[in-house]
């Protein structure tokens, strides 16, 4: 049993390495967020193209609509830890966590105008199915943006994963 002089030293020491990790875990945090946005995604596209049943795809949509809940108040924690410092990062490190932290914003953005302009549509005109069509377009282009950021941390911090 360690008395508690080591456990008060180490104690101290844990609490210094997390002050100085603090940014790290949040960007960290960030690209595991981001990373299960792409692949909730993907997996709306592949139930998609199998035609599977309307609850199947309802339940996917609801896990990517959480998804992008968490990658928001990633992107919030990510913010506040960074807002004064770029403590725990190396430079090519910060440029790659702050454009995760941009295309995730974008992400989340897009993916919410998208559900409001859906939500919107009680009518089906041309007009209305042209403008949900340009949203759409907008997300899939920030889904590509969040694809590229997310590997290009992980080739920072593939360990991160």
């Amino acid at each position: 049993m360690p008395n508690s002089k080591t456990a008060s030293a180490k104690g101290g020491a844990l609490a210094v390495k997390e002050q100085a990790s603090l940014l790290q875990c949040a960007a960290d945090n960030m690209l595991r967020s981001a990373s299960e946005c792409c692949r909730q995604q993907a997996r709306i596209g592949r139930v998609l193209d199998l035609q599977c049943g309307e609850e199947e795809l309802e339940a996917v949509i609801e896990v990517s609509v959480l998804c992008v809940r968490i990658l928001a108040e990633s992107c919030e924690r990510y913010a506040a830890v960074g807002s004064g410092s770029r403590d725990g990062l190396d430079e090519a490190t910060w440029h790659a966590a702050n454009t995760l932290w941009h295309a995730s914003r974008e992400y989340t953005r897009r993916h919410h105008s998208c559900n409001v302009k859906s939500a919107q549509m009680s009518r089906h005109s041309a007009n209305h199915l042209g403008e949900l069509a340009v949203e759409y377009e907008l997300k899939a282009s920030a889904v590509l943006a969040l694809r590229y950021a997310v590997e290009q941390y992980q080739k920072l911090r593939p360990d991160a994963h």
